[in-house]
């Protein structure tokens, strides 16, 4: 309105005293005029003789730059990827980064710690570490924390797994520095205080109570019947478990696990001798101490049973992928196995990128009009994983539900065909080479790769492995997978009907 106003008041004053020092209302005009008469933008001539002089005009085409006026040359991003550089303090922490072009920074710590090294007395730890993730601090309250997010405009994450803890920030490369800072005090100087801790605990357990939590506890409850040992360990505490976790608990937890060899200081979209010289004296005070021997899986199959009624029958049916992350061909199979395989809801609206062409979809969402979903999935560790199908249908169907499903796996191993798998490759790049645009996936990607391998697998290898992959690849992949032995979960109604033994006697 106040632009208005004034562009209103300069018309008429114009129009009243006839002035030439009228400012003209087009700044296209205005510069054509300067081009001509060698004027300043303000002009010379009366506003309303210009509005009636039609020749004063501009007539530069839009797709070509006025007279006298020098475009800005557009900047181009550079063909080749940033380096990613590492620097390890003489403790064993390492810091590691990519000075990735564009606004905003994504900063994570990722450390060798998670359920696998829990044990009886402290059970549940991983979990409850999780959820007490950016709380208060020995130099800051659970409130200001809060503020300093609130007030960079950051994104605060903590994840827990079984053999990973990762707690990430986004934010403006303006405010990285106080975001290390944060992230930093946050991972290395927890408070643990007993109030904090029980409310965590409470949360946790209406959490674990809430209706729609058995797509979850499945995953939980076929892990454990799975692996023996360690990687059996709850990831999802049990509640007598996490009554007995107080903050000492956590405490030595901590001190136990969050040691220096076992952390990777990661970030994207920052310079590394900036980061470097924020980040070395905060982690140079960690003592130098040994790593833990990485617990190892011993997988031995299982099946089980989440008791309660629900109006469909939800079933999962894993085999072992020996191997895991560090047999990193055998991962790409898997990934393109995932793809070909694919999957989703019946009443998925398609389109591009939903996997309408792939097997299950084809195959099984569009020949049975029980099944209400049916895709693929994995879980992952270093040094194994469990690859299958998940699928819910009518409970009537719970039988032939499960033989489907064993079908189409077995029907993988019959071969396939070049379309479906140059389909799913393509699939796969795509995911990948869109994941990697984002600074936080960059980051976690450069966190875990280090834990994991020791050394980053470039995106762009792992494109090349990926095209690499032919149906023969694919066939001794789920050949070999069929040899171990099945895992099953089950929750819903009539799934209580389901006898293990039928998966026994068809995979030996």
């Amino acid at each position: 309105m106040g632009m208005r106003r004034a562009a209103l008041g300069l018309l008429k004053s114009g129009l009243r005293d006839g002035s030439d020092a009228v400012r003209s209302l087009s700044t296209s005009a205005a510069l054509s005029q300067a081009a001509a008469s060698g004027a300043s933008t303000s002009g010379s001539r009366d506003f309303m003789g210009w509005l009636k002089d039609g020749t004063a005009r501009v007539t530069t085409p839009l797709s070509q730059p006025l007279p006298g006026v020098q475009p800005e040359q557009p900047a181009f991003r550079p063909l080749s990827p940033p380096p990613t550089e590492v620097t390890v303090l003489d403790n064993g922490v390492r810091i590691i980064s990519e000075a990735s072009p564009g606004p905003t920074a994504s900063l994570g710590m990722y450390i060798n710690s998670g359920s696998i090294y829990e044990n009886a007395s402290n059970s549940g730890c991983s979990a409850l570490l999780e959820c007490l993730g950016f709380k208060a601090t020995q130099h800051r309250n659970t409130l200001r924390i809060m503020k300093e997010v609130e007030k960079f405009g950051n994104t605060i994450v903590a994840n827990a797994s079984r053999e990973q803890m990762s707690y990430t920030i986004d934010c403006l490369k303006t405010g990285f520095p106080a975001a290390l800072e944060l992230l930093l005090d946050c991972v290395l100087n927890p408070a643990f205080e007993a109030a904090e801790v029980e409310d965590q605990k409470a949360r946790l357990a209406a959490l674990l109570g809430g209706k729609d939590i058995h797509a979850t506890l499945m995953t939980e409850l076929m892990a454990r019947s799975a692996y023996r040992g360690p990687y059996g360990n709850p990831l999802i505490p049990d509640p007598e478990s996490m009554a007995n976790i107080s903050p000492d608990t956590l405490r030595a937890f901590t001190a136990r696990t969050y040691i220096a060899p076992h952390m990777v200081l990661a970030a994207a979209g920052v310079e590394h001798k900036a980061l470097v010289e924020l980040a070395a004296p905060m982690l140079s005070g960690l003592p130098k101490l040994p790593a833990l021997p990485e617990p190892k899986p011993d997988y031995i199959g299982g099946a089980v049973h989440l008791p309660g009624a629900y109006p469909q029958a939800n079933l999962l049916l894993a085999f072992e992928y020996k191997g895991g992350w560090r047999d990193v061909h055998g991962a790409v199979v898997m990934t393109v196995l995932n793809y070909l395989l694919g999957g989703g809801n019946s009443f998925s609206s398609g389109g591009p990128g939903k996997g309408m062409h792939s097997r299950l979809y084809t195959r099984v969402l569009n020949k049975y009009a029980w099944v209400h979903s049916c895709a693929s999935f994995n879980t992952t560790f270093n040094e194994s994983g469990l690859v299958g199908i998940q699928a819910s249908c009518d409970p009537p169907h719970v039988h032939d539900m499960l033989h489907v499903m064993c079908h189409e796996l077995e029907s993988v191993e019959n071969g396939t065909n070049r379309i479906e798998l140059e389909r799913a490759k393509r699939a796969a790049v795509s995911v990948i080479c869109n994941a990697l645009e984002s600074k936080a996936t960059s980051a976690e990607d450069i966190g875990r790769q280090y834990l994991t391998y020791g050394h980053r697998i470039s995106g762009r290898t792992y494109v090349e492995m990926l095209e690499a992959v032919t149906a023969d690849d694919v066939r001794k992949f789920v050949q070999q997978l069929l040899t171990s032995k099945p895992s099953l979960a089950a929750y819903g109604d009539n799934t209580q009907t389901l006898d293990p033994s039928v998966l026994a006697r068809r995979y030996g």
